[in-house]
């Protein structure tokens, strides 16, 4: 599974989306294969080969377990929210994206 060798995508919408996590995390490729699904571009940051970005969860988050949806939102303070779990993330992404 090759989703994280692109550093830099860009969401097609306000709010742009990075997710964190790394190719061969079976709940990160489930998290991949609804982007994909859904048609959206989303910021790849693969905590495997960047261990700032590892760090920066355990930061947020307290521990580094991916996958991690980061969700730019000027409203909230530090300017983002960390959204962990892939069930959690799907949902948000449908709810989101999902034609309707």
């Amino acid at each position: 599974v090759a989703f994280f060798r692109d550093e830099r995508r860009v969401a097609p919408m306000d709010g742009e989306l990075s997710l964190y996590g790394y190719a061969f995390c079976p709940f990160c490729a489930r998290v991949m294969r609804e982007i994909k699904r859904l048609g959206i571009e989303v910021e790849m940051v693969d905590t495997l080969r960047n261990p700032d970005a590892r760090q920066q969860l355990v930061q947020k988050l307290g521990r580094g377990t991916v996958p991690v949806l980061r969700i730019e939102d000027e409203q909230v303070e530090g300017g983002a929210r960390w959204m962990p779990e892939s069930a959690d993330i799907i949902e948000y992404l449908r709810m989101r994206f999902e034609p309707r």
